[in-house]
């Protein structure tokens, strides 16, 4: 994936850029040099200091740079070919970590560890500074808890970053303990939250469909437990939205003149107070009342 402002020195050579040209741009300062690396002003700057330490960015924080749906985490997950554990160079570093939001890279203000990633590679895959998805999602495959790997599969997947047939591939390649529980990660699940609710759920083998047709047969809900609990899952980047506020609460209130019961979780309450939110799902599980048709 290549990003504005960083050309690794192969690919500007290969541009036709004359070492003329590229001694001119370091002398007058349009450009850097950060080996093997030129970057400009544009160049993310949590990102150019990763590169500056010789790794370069994968796993959550190359898939956030990616376009997918990204669960809260602390570390800048990085890796290097032939290193599988940190060296001098990289003992207490620390970076700002770099996220896509809403269609923008931002450099994050706080510092955060380096975290290392396998598995090792003979070489760089190749000249861009963020890897290409199938290798990113693979290294967080072998890092991430099975319900974290599921929501980046799901983002892949649903914004058609990713085919079926390269999430098969990209499966079939991990060993069978990691690749087991997520030959059922779907295409349709419209936010992180929902992915992980839905997850938690299956998991504990309880009766849960996504994207169920409303009675109307225009709109779908985001999970019928049993046959008649809808929970609705809100992502983050619509917590502002005043419009899809509205939208909301009358699908709300549509359900519930159906007979549904529903209940909207919050992003915080799946990924800040997920602990908390669990125990009182299962209070409500534990009622069996979501195995009762709507009331009518």
């Amino acid at each position: 994936m290549e990003l504005r402002g960083i050309r690794h020195k192969t690919l500007l050579h290969a541009d036709g850029v004359s070492q003329h040209a590229v001694r001119r741009w370091l002398a007058n300062g349009t450009m850097r040099s950060v080996q093997p690396w030129y970057v400009t002003a544009e160049a993310p700057l949590g990102l150019v200091r990763i590169l500056h330490f010789g790794v370069r960015p994968t796993c959550l924080d190359a898939a956030s740079l990616h376009g997918l749906w990204t669960p809260p985490h602390t570390g800048f997950h990085v890796f290097r070919p032939r290193l599988l554990r940190v060296g001098e160079e990289l003992r207490n570093a620390r970076a700002h970590p770099v996220r896509r939001m809403a269609g923008k890279i931002i450099t994050l203000a706080e510092e955060q560890e380096i975290i290392l990633h396998g598995p090792a590679l003979r070489s760089w895959p190749g000249f861009d500074p963020v890897p290409a998805l199938d290798l990113v999602l693979t290294h967080a495959a072998h890092c991430l808890p099975v319900e974290k790997t599921a929501v980046l599969f799901e983002s892949g997947l649903h914004r058609r970053l990713l085919s079926r047939r390269e999430a098969d591939r990209i499966l079939a390649s991990l060993p069978q303990r990691i690749r087991r529980p997520l030959t059922r990660v779907r295409a349709d699940a419209e936010s992180g939250t929902e992915t992980t609710v839905r997850w938690w759920m299956e998991s504990r083998h309880f009766p849960v469909r996504p994207q169920v047709l409303f009675p109307d047969g225009r709109r779908r809900m985001d999970l019928l437990v049993g046959r008649s609990w809808v929970i609705e899952c809100d992502g983050r980047e619509f917590h502002d939205d005043p419009l899809s506020y509205d939208a909301d609460r009358a699908r709300d209130l549509y359900l519930t003149s159906r007979g549904y019961r529903v209940t909207r979780l919050s992003w915080e309450q799946v990924f800040l107070r997920w602990e908390e939110t669990q125990a009182m799902l299962l209070a409500i599980l534990r009622r069996g009342e979501h195995l009762d048709p709507p009331r009518r």
